[in-house]
């Protein structure tokens, strides 16, 4: 089903982004001075966390599995949130680039629905 396929390709492409933005404070945080590293840290851990759970759950979708389309929904109602916060601190032009991103992809997860629901059929995990 071409759902499945787009829905996995912006679940990577965000997970991508994920990694790219640890990797800018992994270096940033190597070429300057940090005042609060162990927050840096906690960052860069949770990106790269959030990175792996987008990347898996997308698989999740490109397999026909029911695990992947609630982690995306979930992260990408986080995203919307961001993307509101991001539009109200005058970063007008980001937040709607993540809010529209947010909302394709979770549109795409949602309407990724796997073999076997709402049918007679056996899914299988």
């Amino acid at each position: 089903m071409q759902v499945r396929k787009w829905a996995f390709i912006f679940a990577v492409a965000e997970a991508l982004f994920l990694l790219s933005l640890a990797a800018y404070l992994f270096i940033r945080t190597i070429t300057s001075e940090v005042e609060e590293l162990d927050a840096v840290i906690a960052e860069i851990v949770f990106l790269v966390t959030g990175a792996a759970g987008l990347f898996f759950a997308g698989r999740g979708i490109q397999r026909e599995k029911r695990y992947g389309r609630g982690a995306i929904v979930m992260a990408n109602l986080i995203a919307i949130g961001v993307a509101y916060y991001m539009i109200e601190g005058n970063r007008t032009l980001w937040g709607i680039t993540l809010g529209i991103i947010a909302l394709i992809t979770a549109g795409l997860a949602i309407a990724a629905i796997p073999r076997g629901i709402g049918g007679n059929s056996s899914a299988s995990l």
